[in-house]
């Protein structure tokens, strides 16, 4: 069984994101499957009609959310292979939202057979520079022997049921509860992206592709479309990062009412995240 799987956790704004992001999935495909990991918190805005739009909501459990009593959003991505109720899961992440013409048989055509994968913008290597997450000198010196290294955005996930997906998310999860790699902060804690790579270099496993961009986020792919242009381009637009300039949030609000007119329901509002949430004023 394949199926779309987000996170909603700690804020009504992710709740907001991840009810849009379903509405996107189901006017495009209502056959589509879409569950949700999310805590009361994050859903508390919905009434039971709204949350409907979900096939399941997943309350995880304290250790695959928190860290020392602390609630720990961005820890759950390294749980998932745990939480999903799907045999092929595709992650996502919920400020995403679908284009109106995503074709979901190509999607899981394209993707059927990979036992994991995520998007990235191409390969590192060690000695040339790392991502904005982590310095390369820091990298090598903590750990000596990695090989490889890619640009990846946890954004867009897909894997299968498997041993390969278990020992890269166990992998991952194990790498960030050592504590020893040296990231800059991000929403309050570490990127996931950094472990993820570490896991990969230690198991040998690598992308499927690489670059693989199946989304739009404009800071990465650096180039200005207009809506049309990503609707046949890409699967799916992202309002990723703490501020949403006015011509991405025109773009966001038209795939939404695209959604809303054929789903004939209300979308709902959403906002910059620096706006709404203290840890991300600056990133």
């Amino acid at each position: 069984m394949t199926g779309i799987l987000t996170i909603a956790l700690k804020h009504p704004l992710y709740g907001r994101f991840a009810y849009n992001l379903a509405l996107s999935i189901k006017s495009a495909d209502p056959k589509q499957r879409i569950s949700v990991v999310a805590d009361e918190m994050a859903l508390s805005h919905l009434h039971e009609g709204q949350k409907m739009i979900f096939d399941n909501i997943i309350e995880p459990l304290p250790h695959q959310c928190q860290r020392d009593g602390k609630l720990k959003p961005l820890i759950t991505k390294f749980y998932l292979n745990d939480l999903t109720p799907y045999d092929k899961t595709l992650f996502v992440d919920a400020d995403m939202i679908f284009s109106p013409m995503a074709d979901f048989n190509k999607l899981w055509s394209e993707l059927d057979g990979i036992e994991w994968t995520m998007a990235n913008r191409g390969e590192n290597k060690p000695d040339k520079g790392i991502s904005e997450w982590v310095d390369s000198g820091i990298l090598t010196q903590t750990y000596p022997d990695v090989e490889q290294w890619y640009d990846l955005s946890s954004e867009w996930m897909y894997f299968e049921k498997g041993p390969t997906a278990d020992v890269i998310f166990a992998g991952a999860r194990g790498y960030y509860d050592e504590g020893k790699l040296l990231t800059r902060q991000f929403a309050g804690d570490k990127p996931d992206e950094p472990f993820f790579n570490l896991a990969l270099n230690a198991y040998g496993v690598k992308p499927h592709q690489s670059p693989y961009q199946p989304t739009y986020w404009q800071p990465a792919v650096r180039k200005f479309m207009n809506t049309m242009e990503i609707k046949r381009t890409y699967y799916a637009f992202s309002a990723g990062g703490n501020h949403l300039p006015k011509h991405q949030e025109r773009i966001y609000n038209e795939l939404l009412s695209n959604a809303s007119t054929r789903m004939n329901m209300p979308s709902l509002k959403i906002g910059d995240k620096r706006s709404y949430l203290n840890e991300r004023k600056h990133i």
